[in-house]
């Protein structure tokens, strides 16, 4: 396995959000808001790490980042994201102290012996767009 890169987690918010100005916000901070849900069955370490609060079955299941952002958009819904992640108007980022940085990994069979999985791995450790 190797890192092709870590990124920085933020929280989304919208521009009028009170927290929205901060350098950075903890978990605390963002006690008793509400948070995207996402689908039943999603594997618990990923729930975990990408939301911050209890799982809320009055929520609209979540199914990808784009209706995340509108959530948060629309009703104030909160949400994590990658910091690079380009965010529509009226939505911001906020640094969240509390998670490590999401990595981007690659892993293979060391048994692997295809040219083209090696020819991956440096193409992808070299794009740093």
């Amino acid at each position: 396995m190797r890192v092709l890169r870590s990124v920085p987690v933020g929280v989304v918010m919208r521009d009028d959000d009170p927290l929205a100005r901060h350098a950075s916000v903890s978990a605390t901070d963002l006690t008793g808001r509400r948070w995207v849900r996402l689908p039943d069955g999603t594997d618990p370490v990923w729930t975990a790490y990408w939301t911050c609060g209890p799982h809320d079955s009055s929520l609209p299941v979540m199914r990808t980042i784009q209706e995340c952002l509108q959530a948060v958009l629309w009703n104030g819904t909160s949400a994590l994201a990658p910091l690079y992640q380009p965010l529509p108007s009226g939505l911001v980022a906020v640094p969240f102290r509390d998670r490590p940085p999401s990595r981007l990994v690659v892993a293979w069979l060391k048994t692997a012996r295809n040219p083209l999985i090696r020819s991956f791995v440096q193409v992808a450790e070299n794009d740093h767009s």
